[in-house]
């Protein structure tokens, strides 16, 4: 018997996503008044964390980190989703190192600030949770050591800022793909990624509905991203165009 067809990311797919990208997060350790963090990143199946200088000392520490996706658009509930990650907290003896193999996979300005005002702890995740529209899902430490963040994450935000100021006409052929009900919402751009275009339907008396448009095939770099978004805007000029 075949595989299943993988049609969307896999929670640890998304979990990884999420805590690469600069969201808003922070940490809650027993005992200790919540800090907001300048730095999440997943490192194998470990999280690795700043904390300003002055914060205090949380090595042993249990603790659990919340990383809210917030959509950099201005839609009416901006959360797409919510990660909560938990462990014990180590401090770490050689920061500029590990920011080093941190910068290696996701170079984040605010690693500059490691050794300078900042230091970095890691948490082996024991657990880890996603939440969004559509319910929750766990994910275990060894999940998410093997599953990879969405190669377009850093890519995403200024596509949809960009098609949402410069190029509406594309939502308004996105839509039509939606089901008859859910055209006389107001649809947004919500996400992308490899395997399609995420949108949100708003109403003004009605629940959010969040809907996946897949592409004809994952994309596995920017020609196949343009191309599957030209599929699905219905673009006449396909055979113009370099198969992905």
């Amino acid at each position: 018997m075949s595989a299943p067809t993988i049609i969307e990311p896999t929670p640890a797919e998304r979990v990884r996503t999420v805590a690469a990208v600069p969201h808003a997060a922070v940490l809650v350790a027993d005992g200790y008044e919540p800090i907001t963090l300048a730095l999440h990143h997943v490192l194998g199946d470990r999280l690795v964390v700043s904390v300003p200088d002055d914060a205090p000392w949380l090595e042993g520490a249990r603790a659990m980190v919340e990383i809210n996706d917030i959509s950099p658009l201005a839609l009416r509930e901006r959360t797409r989703s919510l990660v909560w990650l938990s462990g014990r907290l180590s401090e770490v003896a050689d920061g500029a190192a590990l920011a080093a193999r941190v910068a290696v996979e996701n170079p984040l300005e605010a690693l500059l600030d490691v050794g300078n005002g900042a230091r970095l702890l890691v948490m082996p995740i024991e657990s880890a949770v996603l939440a969004d529209t559509a319910g929750a899902a766990s994910v275990s430490g060894s999940e998410l050591a093997e599953a990879q963040p969405d190669p377009f994450a850093g890519y995403e935000s200024a596509w949809l800022a960009h098609v949402e100021s410069g190029h509406p006409e594309m939502v308004g052929q996105l839509a039509r793909r939606l089901p008859g009900k859910l055209r006389n919402h107001r649809v947004r751009l919500l996400g992308i990624d490899r395997f399609g275009i995420r949108l949100r339907a708003e109403h003004h008396e009605l629940s959010d509905v969040d809907v996946r448009l897949n592409f004809q095939q994952p994309a596995g770099d920017m020609a196949a991203l343009q191309r599957g978004i030209r599929i699905l805007l219905g673009c006449p000029f396909l055979n113009g165009l370099r198969a992905g």
